[in-house]
């Protein structure tokens, strides 16, 4: 995909090289609208192991200048945790690796997708070691001026079953392969 080879030279850390950056690679595995069975729960396909270095990438990437960010010295001195902070965003990287690039929760790779709204809960903080699990639930699927919705409830859980975060997000995908492949061949 000629976009991300225009970006690779900033991936640096190894979960960064390693993930499937090319979305439209399997697209057509990924879930559609009207085969998505509401109430069904699934597991993320990867565990998301929390490392300082994911920590300070994202927050550099993301232009932080907070010591507690980014400075692991000051943050083991200062910070609550006794290491580098997680920024609340940092969840999103969490949920793209979690999901993988096959199988339930895919809807959210689909090229042509909106994200129009999500609602999230800060239970506990990311630590540094984390062994993070996703556990999703699509809890609703709607039709709404002629676009489809999908929502799904993401639980981020940590070891001993420790829900670390709650996050409800939807999105307006295209209701079927056939739509998606308009975005494909465009």
């Amino acid at each position: 995909m000629k976009g991300v080879r225009r970006i690779e030279p900033l991936f640096q850390t190894e979960k960064q090289i390693s993930f499937e950056k090319d979305f439209l690679s399997g697209w057509e595995h990924y879930d559609v609208w009207e085969e998505i069975e509401v109430g069904r729960t699934y597991q993320g396909a990867n565990e998301y192991v929390v490392e300082q270095e994911d920590l300070l990438y994202y927050h550099q990437t993301m232009g932080e200048t907070d010591p507690l960010l980014v400075d692991p010295e000051y943050a083991e001195e200062c910070s609550p945790t006794g290491n580098v902070v997680a920024h609340p965003l940092f969840l999103v990287s969490m949920l793209f690796y979690c999901l993988g690039s096959k199988g339930p929760g895919t809807w959210l790779r689909t090229p042509g997708s909106m994200n129009p709204f999500q609602d999230v809960e800060l239970r506990e903080p990311i630590l540094v070691g984390d062994r993070i699990r996703l556990s999703l639930t699509t809890v609703d699927r709607f039709v709404r001026r002629g676009k489809h919705y999908i929502t799904n409830l993401n639980e981020f859980v940590a070891s001993g079953d420790q829900v670390k975060v709650r996050a409800w997000g939807t999105l307006i995908v295209p209701p079927t392969r056939k739509e998606i492949q308009k975005f494909i061949d465009a």
